[in-house]
């Protein structure tokens, strides 16, 4: 394909911005999994009982008997602030269903869990930025996600099960290349092939679950998300002839390499243990402990390499070296939850009332040096209900349930002083509030 200087610049830009697609995680971890455990803090790990078992311990798929469908819907508004100013991070809705088929291997019971959430402004989102620039990077870019899961439960005893599952992922890796004639003094009479080259590896990581009927009061689950990073890798090559089209070229085979890395998301690795206690026939009580390895969370800024060959002109560029890239010193994190559950008959209905709360430290320190990660401890309470009726008639003879929750997150007051009296960003206060809401329905056939 051949096009002028600017039209293939403009292509090759466009090209470059394409390169960086790519299927990622996981507003999950920061929002639940449907209405009912986000409802309860998040505190799911032992007592998940719908498709949401998927995604906070496949071990629980094989607590239900019948096929299980969950749509559901939420929307969260963040208002995170620097100095008292609102710094616009966008708002994330989106919708999410998920599917639990149980069945038999001979005697051993089985399940099949499949859960997703799309948002339904971005399918995904790809953000770089220099370390300087003050970004709050939990919820910059990292619920803007496609969220998928597929797991297994096996029922190993009456009381015991066992559970895993799998998340894939694409990371791209890319290459422009323009080649040809760079015309000098005129641009426009540019004549360069514009190529562009784009592989999409595969990514894969697991999680593994527990879960144990100790008595007929007490359940226990265990769960192990393993890490996983998504780097894009992308490279923009200019090679050709500089110099007027017919004549003696400037130079001959010059060249020009723009490579550019940087990390667009990062998930720790996360142990959970979580127990439920049936307090009484109504009221269950459910309390997660989650240990988060963020210390192995790595710069996410953008690091670029320039290569330039011009020839008789080499002596007269000069490239300056990147700046080097700091460690971020994030540390590991535990963060609790407690949820609650109160079921109560009304009619032929059951009408159940939740609510949760979790702390969740910030793994970052405070924003002393050249970079700007920002976070800040987080107090995470949350309320709901639900209403389950025994049925729909014939069609849906089955009981059908509607949830719904509300969460507030509060984001504590966070000074930033700033080491070097003249950095370029200064002194700053972070702070913020965060609003989430969802409705699921829960389909038993």
């Amino acid at each position: 394909m051949r096009a002028t200087w600017p039209r293939a610049t403009a292509m090759a830009l466009l090209a470059t911005c394409a390169l960086a697609t790519h299927v990622s995680a996981n507003p999950n971890d920061i929002y639940g999994n449907g209405a009912r455990g986000a409802a309860m803090g998040n505190a799911s790990v032992s007592n998940a009982d719908d498709g949401s078992a998927s995604y906070y311990n496949p071990a629980l798929l094989v607590s239900g008997e019948h096929t299980h469908i969950d749509l559901g819907y939420m929307v969260a508004q963040p208002n995170l602030r620097l100095n008292g100013k609102n710094v616009g991070v966008d708002s994330l809705h989106g919708f999410t269903v998920s599917l639990v088929q149980p069945g038999n291997i001979g005697k051993t019971r089985v399940a099949l869990g499949l859960t997703f959430f799309s948002p339904d402004n971005y399918l995904t989102r790809l953000q770089s930025a220099r370390a300087a620039r003050p970004r709050f990077f939990y919820y910059h870019n990292r619920p803007q996600r496609l969220f998928v899961s597929s797991a297994l439960g096996v029922a190993i005893t009456k009381r015991l099960s066992l559970g895993a599952g799998m998340m894939v992922m694409s990371q791209s890796e890319g290459e422009v290349v323009l080649d040809g004639l760079i015309a000098v003094p005129v641009p426009e009479q540019s004549n360069l092939a514009l190529d562009i080259d784009v592989d999409l590896n595969t990514i894969r990581y697991a999680h593994v679950g527990l879960a144990f009927r100790a008595t007929d009061w007490l359940r226990v689950g265990a769960v192990y998300r393993d890490k996983f990073t998504l780097r894009v890798k992308q490279v923009f090559r200019v090679t050709g002839d500089i110099g007027a089209p017919g004549g003696t070229p400037l130079v001959e085979d010059g060249f020009l390499a723009l490579k550019t890395a940087f990390q667009d998301l990062f998930q720790p690795a996360q142990l959970v243990l979580g127990a439920t206690v049936q307090a009484t026939p109504r009221l269950a009580v459910a309390l997660d402990l989650s240990y988060q390895r963020w210390s192995q969370f790595e710069n996410p800024s953008t690091i670029t390499e320039v290569e330039l060959d011009v020839g008789q002109f080499n002596d007269q560029v000069d490239i300056p070296p990147s700046a080097p890239i700091s460690d971020p010193n994030f540390a590991d994190i535990l963060v609790p939850r407690l949820g609650a559950e109160y079921v109560m008959p009304w009619r032929k209905n059951l009408i159940a009332l939740r609510a949760g709360y979790a702390y969740e430290p910030s793994p970052a320190p405070a924003q002393t040096g050249d970079s700007n990660f920002i976070d800040n401890n987080k107090h995470i309470a949350s309320v709901g209900g639900g209403l389950e009726l025994p049925g729909l008639g014939t069609i849906v003879p089955l009981p059908v349930a509607f949830d719904a929750f509300v969460q507030f997150t509060v984001l504590e007051s966070r000074m930033h002083v700033k080491t070097s009296p003249v950095d370029e960003i200064g002194d700053f206060r972070s702070s913020g509030t965060v609003w989430a809401a969802g409705l699921t329905s829960r389909w038993k056939f």
